[in-house]
């Protein structure tokens, strides 16, 4: 057979496959509002032994008020389990109830802490001012046994000198005993300048001190030298062999005369007269 009487073969053109299509994207969920399916349910809706739904109707945390005396309600001042709510009304009960057990402590304990500790303070302060004050009281009024300086110290009437004659000098008590023209008088063995012990100068037959030269009469008057006033003085008294009283000294230093029937001269040596100054 020639080509000619052969069956000529149809040319089909090829077509491009399709594209598939994409798989859809799941839709995001919505958010929904807290409690947007929840419906409030009404009061008396529920019928009685229905079973319902944990956490229908409630907010957790949430108060239940219940009426002081309905049954099952705590009683006030009765502990309450953690997580249950207390019911309205019973703070002010429970907080009464406490204080009165408070107060029936303290009543049976008879004294507070707050009153124990304010009487030790009291106690502490009253001993502080009672030994202060003693102490203050022995230094300001000192007492002195009889023969001690600062005391009454005895002397007799034989160790007076004769009229005008040298002083007789008492180291216990720290005078000098005079016998003058004006009477007798007891002087202060401790010079008016800056305290120094000063002795009698036979030679002189005058009081000289030698530390700085002050110079002072037979009756303690001023001669010269740096003291600023004439000696000292003690007040005395003049007993008789009894020891009753028959003359006093007077305050300002003034020597006397021994009265009849004297025996002992008795120097207070705590109360001292100051010197007249002679400027």
């Amino acid at each position: 057979m020639s080509d000619e009487n052969k069956p000529q073969e149809s040319e089909t053109p090829e077509v491009p496959a399709a594209p598939k299509p994409a798989a859809p994207k799941p839709a995001a969920p919505k958010p929904v509002a807290p409690g947007a399916g929840l419906k409030p349910v009404a009061p008396g809706a529920m019928k009685p032994g229905a079973p319902v739904a944990p956490g229908a109707g409630l907010k957790p945390g949430a108060p239940v008020a219940v009426k002081p005396g309905a049954p099952g309600a705590p009683r006030p001042g009765a502990p309450v389990a953690p997580g249950v709510a207390k019911p309205a009304g019973a703070a002010a009960p429970a907080a009464a109830a406490k204080k009165e057990e408070e107060a029936a402590v303290a009543a049976n304990s008879g004294v507070s802490r707050r009153e124990f500790l304010n009487y030790v303070w009291g106690a502490s302060i009253a001993l502080f001012l009672a030994q202060f004050g003693g102490l203050t009281f022995f230094f300001a009024f000192p007492r002195f046994r009889p023969g001690q300086f600062g005391g009454k110290i005895p002397a007799s009437v034989a160790d007076i000198p004769e009229l005008n004659k040298p002083p007789h000098a008492n180291d216990v008590g720290k005078f000098w005993l005079v016998n003058t023209d004006q009477g007798v008088n007891v002087l202060y063995k401790i010079c008016t300048h800056l305290g120094c012990i000063y002795p009698w100068s036979d030679a002189a037959g005058i009081f000289a001190c030698p530390c700085h030269g002050s110079q002072f009469q037979l009756n303690g008057d001023y001669v010269a030298g740096p003291a600023p006033r004439a000696l000292d003085k003690f007040k005395f008294e003049v007993l008789d062999a009894d020891g009753n009283v028959l003359a006093t000294s007077p305050d300002d230093g003034t020597a006397i005369s021994l009265p009849s029937g004297a025996q002992t001269i008795l120097v207070n040596t705590g109360l001292k007269i100051t010197g007249k100054s002679h400027f």
